[in-house]
């Protein structure tokens, strides 16, 4: 599958779940291939203004690079370390093909830095594999750890998709098909 497709597929999966936020969430978006980059530096209230400025960002994403995977979930999780209410879920919505290129490619460490990054706040990440040739296991993995789930898309169509993702279960599907 084209890279560019992936990213399609990825965008339109993003934009999806931009969709279905509800009022009250606050999210962020971080932007990854070579390198990292956070879009608002912090967790934004999930009102029209910033999902709209949110799905500009999304719809001019392009692929380039690598990919960065220990440095994109890095920065996913800065904003639980600032602003993290315990009160509240905290969950990322990772999407991405799971192959590492940029920093660390090794599953073992990035599994351990992910722990390590978590340590004994309760944070979800659903991993939302694109496209045919997915690292299915380190997607697995990461989900394992902190007690979500994987879901593969292999074809273009999300719009069936519903993103659960406010009040998780480990035994909740995240997208069911």
């Amino acid at each position: 599958m084209a890279q560019n497709n992936k990213l399609e597929q990825a965008k339109k999966a993003l934009v999806f779940c931009l969709k279905n936020l509800n009022k009250d969430d606050r999210f962020e978006l971080v932007r990854f291939s070579t390198e990292a980059e956070s879009f608002f530096g912090k967790l934004m209230d999930a009102d029209e203004g910033n999902r709209r400025r949110a799905e500009e960002f999304i719809q001019e994403l392009k692929p380039i690079g690598g990919t960065a995977i220990e440095d994109a979930l890095s920065k996913a999780l800065k904003p639980a370390e600032i602003q993290g209410d315990k009160t509240r879920p905290y969950v990322i919505v990772f999407l991405t093909d799971g192959k590492p290129t940029i920093g660390a490619t090794d599953e073992k460490e990035l599994l351990a830095a992910v722990a390590k990054a978590i340590g004994d706040r309760t944070i979800r990440i659903f991993c939302f594999g694109i496209g045919a040739d997915v690292n299915t296991h380190l997607l697995d993995g990461i989900t394992e750890k902190t007690r979500a789930t994987s879901q593969y898309v292999l074809r273009t169509r999300t719009s069936k998709s519903k993103c659960r993702v406010s009040t998780p279960k480990s035994t909740d599907p995240v997208c069911p098909t």
